[in-house]
């Protein structure tokens, strides 16, 4: 690929490389983010097939994934500008603390045979609003504890660990359903999720050296009387910055495929495949696999070739995985594992690039802000595709759904090529 730089950004970091080690209080953030990811993949993995359980329903599947999906669109600005006034360490403890309770209330409800999908819905709803109140201030947190130089290298351990845990989070699912029902998982889950409350308490964030700038900030925006005006500062900072803008409409792009990728895979495999929950759970670290691949690959690559580059790749990478699927059974579950690794490989290219070029691209005091507003975007229309999925799925199957998001995939790449981000360094 070439090398040539065909835009400068402006504010951008130069890569560097270097052996010093990861501040501790990273090293901290890092851990409990560990946990959290543990936690989150076994979630991912046993609430649908707790939903599964229930009602042997495909629509009931893509509602309740819809149903998580509507607090990250309808509240990510609201929750970006609170974190940008708050006390960030004090809102991470409450977003942790909130998901433990919760996750609880979810054990109680299938224990005891509970079967109204409505308070599934309700704790899922609650569940991923304050999952997204810890998601955006882990942004500005990461931010604040390492040098800006370094925020390529930071991203690429949150990914390697989110990844790595990929693999050991639905492997661990596998040995709960050997041993014990579906609600066991989510029930580790709120274990982990109360451990990492107590890890964070130990966080300690300097206000002076790295974190000056995000401490200014933050008080800055603390003194402001007007809520909206927070918000207008943030989306014209925002629309502001035309690549950053570009980038957001791509996401909110590839978004609608991989979300309707994400529920068919899981449908295909119980309905199609026929595979019990362990196999399923096993199957799905295939994903891991790859994502630790890209992990580990993709600072290096960033810097030979390009952030634009990379991230035009990872979604060509994703596009072909979900087609995949579609060969069918004839060749065993070859198909569905090749798929998930590819797809863990490009979606962690994707998502390395796109959270590093955010940051570099963000002063410390408006990253809650931004984060809030590029969040919003990138679920403008998941929600609807995820619903429209379900009723797709039980009328033609799963093929389709695969063969269209891999071709959605391939457009965008090709718009890609001709786009300013394509240059990117």
């Amino acid at each position: 690929m070439s090398t040539v730089i065909t835009e400068k950004i402006e504010g951008a970091v130069p890569l560097q490389s270097s052996p010093r080690s990861m501040p501790r209080s990273f090293t901290i953030l890092l851990s409990s983010i560990v946990l959290l990811s543990v936690g989150q993949k076994i979630y991912e993995l046993v609430l649908p097939l707790m939903i599964y359980e229930l009602t042997r329903s495909a629509v009931a599947m893509a509602t309740m994934r819809t149903v998580e999906l509507l607090p990250n669109f309808l509240f990510a600005i609201i929750i970006g500008v609170l974190v940008d006034r708050v006390n960030q360490k004090r809102w991470a403890l409450w977003m942790v603390g909130a998901q433990a309770v919760l996750l609880t209330a979810l054990v109680f409800l299938f224990k005891n045979a509970v079967s109204q999908l409505t308070m599934y819905y309700i704790i899922g709803f609650l569940l991923m609003t304050f999952n997204y109140g810890f998601f955006n201030v882990q942004v500005s947190l990461t931010k604040r504890t390492v040098s800006p130089d370094r925020l390529t290298q930071a991203n690429a351990r949150i990914s390697f660990v989110e990844t790595f845990v990929t693999i050991m989070g639905p492997a661990l699912s596998g040995l709960i359903f050997l041993i014990s029902d579906l609600s066991d998982g989510i029930l580790m889950t709120a274990i982990l999720f109360l451990v990492c409350t107590l890890l964070l308490t130990r966080l300690k964030l300097d206000n002076s050296g790295l974190a000056a700038g995000s401490s200014t900030g933050s008080q800055a925006i603390q003194q402001k009387s007007s809520f909206l005006q927070d918000i207008r500062e943030g989306w014209q900072a925002f629309t502001g910055n035309r690549l950053l803008f570009m980038m957001t409409m791509f996401v909110m792009l590839l978004n609608c495929s991989a979300t309707v990728v994400n529920i068919s895979i899981v449908f295909s495999a119980k309905d199609d495949y026929g595979l019990s929950s362990s196999a399923l759970a096993l199957t799905l670290s295939a994903s891991g696999l790859g994502g630790i691949v890209g992990s580990m690959l993709v600072s290096k690559l960033r810097t030979k070739h390009g952030l634009g580059k990379i991230y035009a790749l990872g979604n060509l990478l994703c596009g072909i995985s979900y087609a995949l699927p579609a060969i069918g059974t004839a060749f065993g579950v070859i198909p569905l594992v090749l798929s998930l690794f590819l797809f863990g490989l490009g979606s962690t290219a994707q998502a390395v690039m796109l959270y590093a070029f955010r940051q570099e691209q963000t002063p410390p005091h408006l990253m809650g802000r931004i984060a809030g507003i590029t969040g919003t975007l990138f679920r403008v229309g998941m929600p609807i595709v995820m619903y429209i999925s379900g009723f797709v799925i039980a009328q033609h199957g799963t093929a389709i759904i695969f063969i269209t998001a891999g071709a959605w995939n391939v457009c965008c790449f090709l718009l890609l090529l001709r786009s300013k981000l394509w240059g990117i360094r």
